[in-house]
C-alpha cells in the first residue's frame, strides 16, 4: 500500500468481530512496533504486552467498568487482542508520551496497512495501571508501568476511506 494511502486507510475502530488476527499479522504489528523511534535509543525502556487469551480480556474489561463505576464498558471494544505498551518508570512523563506514541502509531499505520481495525487505546492504561492484580496478570515487568494500548482485529463494520486534508490542526507557516 502507498503511505498515503495507508494513512487515510488509519481510522478508530470500536467494533470488532471475534475473529483473532493471524499470527503473520501481529508479527508485522509488531515488527512495526520495534521499527519505531526510542527516545536515546532505549529501546530497553520500552516493553509490549499482547493480549489475546479471552479470559484475561473480560478480566481487563471487568475491572475497569469496575474502576470507572460503568459496568456495560467494553474499554477494549471486543477485539480479540490488545497489546499493551509500557515504559520504565523512570522515565520522565513527557518521555513515557513520546516513545509509547511514536510505538502505537506504528502499530496503527501497520494495522491500517494490512486492512485490519484497530484503536488506541489510552484511558484503560491510566486506570489499569494502578490495578495491582491487573499488573500480575498482565505480566507488566517489575519497573514499568502501562502508558497505552492498542486493540487490534477485524472491524464488524466496512472501514471507511477518507480524503486527507490539511483543515483538522491549526497551522502556523512562518
Amino acid at each position: 500500500m502507498e503511505f498515503n494511502k495507508t494513512i487515510a486507510a488509519r481510522q478508530s475502530v470500536r467494533k470488532f468481530t471475534e475473529a483473532q488476527i493471524t499470527n503473520e499479522q501481529l508479527k508485522a504489528i509488531l515488527e512495526a512496533a520495534n521499527a519505531a523511534p526510542a527516545c536515546m535509543g532505549q529501546y530497553d525502556h520500552l516493553h509490549l504486552t499482547v493480549v489475546q487469551k479471552p479470559e484475561i480480556l473480560a478480566q481487563i474489561n471487568a475491572a475497569f467498568q469496575k474502576a470507572v463505576g460503568d459496568p456495560n464498558m467494553q474499554v477494549t471494544y471486543g477485539a480479540p487482542t490488545v497489546i499493551y505498551v509500557s515504559c520504565k518508570n523512570e522515565d520522565e512523563e513527557i518521555v513515557k508520551g513520546c516513545n509509547a506514541g511514536v510505538v502505537m502509531e506504528n502499530m496503527l499505520l501497520e494495522a491500517a496497512d494490512l486492512g485490519i481495525g484497530a484503536v488506541y487505546l489510552f484511558g484503560v492504561s491510566q486506570v489499569l495501571f494502578a490495578n495491582e492484580e491487573i499488573t500480575k496478570l498482565l505480566q507488566i515487568p517489575e519497573g514499568f508501568r502501562t502508558v497505552s494500548a492498542i486493540a487490534v482485529g477485524t472491524s464488524a463494520d466496512a472501514l471507511q476511506e477518507r480524503t486527507l486534508g490539511t483543515d483538522k490542526i491549526s497551522t502556523t507557516t512562518l
